[in-house]
């Protein structure tokens, strides 16, 4: 009686662990894009994406610029405005849809992200460096809606 109650239990631990993430998002980029090791283009290129490659979104910075993406055997990092995802029955790029599509946010800790995806990269080595960089690094903007932002006045001549 026992071994039928662990297999149901086996089974069951089996079956949740390999639902995909509720929060995860499905993402296609659209044009050709790097996949960066951080969330600025300064930062190393894991590897390239081309245009229509499809990504999961692990999430995405407080100001929508960059999201965090697993393609593949490959994590990253990629802009924003070169991922779409179907929003309200058309396709949104992540930059312009902002926190209205309900992605998640992620913080970046390049220690902790490094160490968990980049350990045999060779550009590892130099992640004091990199995190000194990141670390002097500019406020980043908030995200504003693009339906909100101000357009410049036409003038006639």
């Amino acid at each position: 009686m026992r071994t039928p109650l662990k297999l149901l239990l086996a089974l069951v631990i089996f079956g949740t662990a390999c639902l995909p993430h509720a929060a995860a998002e499905t993402a296609t980029t659209t044009t050709s894009v790097n996949v960066r090791s951080g969330p600025e283009n300064v930062f190393p290129t894991v590897t390239w994406l081309l245009s229509g490659t499809r990504v999961t979104v692990v999430g995405c910075v407080a100001n929508w610029r960059w999201c965090d993406v697993i393609a593949g055997r490959d994590r990253g990092w990629v802009y924003s405005r070169f991922l779409s995802i179907p929003f309200n029955g058309s396709a949104v790029t992540i930059l312009n849809g902002g926190p209205n599509l309900g992605l998640p946010e992620s913080e970046f800790s390049l220690g902790e992200y490094w160490d968990t995806h980049y350990q045999r990269k060779h550009w590892f080595g130099r992640k004091a460096y990199w995190q000194k960089r990141w670390d002097r690094r500019a406020p980043q903007r908030e995200w504003r809606d693009p339906s909100t932002r101000s357009r410049p006045a036409i003038s006639e001549q």
